[in-house]
């Protein structure tokens, strides 16, 4: 554990492996994770703006690469979380 943030209508919760989202609420543990991004599968995060809204998009490594080098997944590997 490192940190909690609350941003919007969800809380952020970063460990020393992975990145959490919850949703706010009374909820289960498994019942508010709506996304876990560990750090061994991410290739970057990229903050952007869109009519007024703050979106982070976090792209995933591709599941295989045969070069050994580590490149972005397809688009359904870049979730996009709106705060």
């Amino acid at each position: 554990f490192i940190a909690v943030e609350n941003i919007g209508g969800c809380c952020v919760l970063i460990s020393s492996k992975a990145v959490y989202f919850l949703k706010n609420g009374d909820y289960t543990v498994h019942e508010a994770m709506f996304l876990e991004v560990k750090y061994d599968d991410l290739y970057h995060c990229l903050v952007s703006k869109d009519h007024g809204n703050v979106y982070i998009q976090l792209t995933r490594k591709a599941v295989n690469t045969s070069s050994g080098v580590a490149m972005p997944g397809p688009s359904q590997q870049k979730p996009m979380v709106r705060i």
